[in-house]
């Protein structure tokens, strides 16, 4: 009996996704409804990338200022829906103080954007290097990885600990580092959005005519 997901199994190879069909059926359909709208994504993300090269320190004050009043804003609706709840005779101490931590936490944030930008990041970045350590630690130690996986395993080790050394010495050129990469990844994305939406457009001109 014929495996479904046998290659030369006629059903498996008619029912089977082909890659090649859905990129070009992606295309097709950028080209004929989206182009504009993917242009303008592209558009944006370079912009942001750009931004972020930039000005990372206005990027980051103006992150921290938007999470800083969102977090005021909900405070304030949390404890209106407290006050609501008190007049209702429910519970409603733990979620007075809950919007009062958010509204004080928030003008905390919107008052220093930029040092609230600058613990969160290097706090991602450690994350990332605990992950990377403890992922790198089991790759080499266990006995189901060899080859390849255990070089991977060794790199992941190495660059936890530079990554660690640096965040040491120097977290807010780490955290630098990373607004580069970042900024350079979305400018690329951007740029391929771009160019994507524009070969969409072209394949697309033949089959409208």
């Amino acid at each position: 009996m014929s495996s479904p997901f046998d290659p030369n199994n006629p059903r498996s190879a008619a029912g089977a996704p082909d890659p090649l069909n859905q990129a070009q059926s992606l295309l097709h359909t950028v080209g004929k409804g989206v182009f504009w709208v993917v242009i303008v994504r592209g558009i944006l993300a370079i912009l942001l990338g750009i931004l972020l090269l930039a000005a990372p320190a206005a990027m980051a004050a103006a992150a921290g200022i938007l999470i800083g009043a969102w977090l005021v804003v909900d405070g304030v609706l949390t404890v209106m829906n407290a006050n609501s709840a008190r007049k209702n005779g429910l519970s409603w101490g733990w979620e007075l103080a809950a919007g009062i931590a958010y509204i004080l936490a928030g003008l905390i944030i919107a008052i220093a954007p930029v040092s609230f930008a600058l613990i969160s990041g290097v706090f991602i970045l450690w994350m990332m290097a605990i992950g990377m350590l403890i992922r790198g630690i089991f790759s080499l130690a266990s006995a189901s990885f060899k080859g390849w996986s255990k070089l991977l395993g060794a790199i992941d080790v190495i660059f936890a600990i530079i990554m660690a050394v640096v965040l040491f010495s120097s977290p807010a050129a780490a955290l630098m580092a990373l607004v580069w990469i970042i900024g350079i990844y979305t400018i690329v994305f951007g740029a391929f959005l771009i160019i994507m939406a524009i070969m969409a457009r072209r394949q697309a001109r033949p089959t409208a005519a």
